[in-house]
């Protein structure tokens, strides 16, 4: 699973896969489920309260709403004005911020790195 904030469309993105049963030719199977929920942040920073409603009871949502409050606490928004690197290569171009559940913090990513960011345990 991973978490991160999209700053164009103002969303937090979070990505995880779940096994899903199939049966094709009486035979059954297991197969990786890809699944996402995105969440509407305001220019002002809160979460927009119809996707509240909506994802509530999931059980990511408690850490989607860290995850915004740790970007309100570096005032990330509307827009992050700090110039942020890239953990991996070190551009500051189309970086996006990404949420690490082993060190609870925020890991800057660019476009082309978006493959390595921190995966959240199932």
């Amino acid at each position: 699973m991973s978490m991160r904030f999209d700053q164009e469309r103002k969303r937090i993105i979070c990505r995880w896969e779940e096994p899903t049963k199939v049966v094709m030719n009486k035979k059954e199977g297991l197969i990786n489920r890809s699944r996402m929920i995105t969440v509407k942040v305001n220019d002002n920073g809160k979460l927009n309260s119809k996707d509240k409603r909506r994802h509530a009871d999931h059980p990511m949502f408690p850490i989607i709403r860290r995850f915004n409050q740790m970007l309100n606490s570096i005032e990330c928004y509307p827009k992050c004005e700090n110039e942020h690197m890239c953990a991996i290569c070190g551009t500051v171009h189309g970086v996006s911020p990404h949420f690490d559940t082993k060190r609870q913090s925020i890991v800057w990513l660019c476009r082309e790195h978006l493959d390595n960011s921190p995966k959240l345990a199932d």
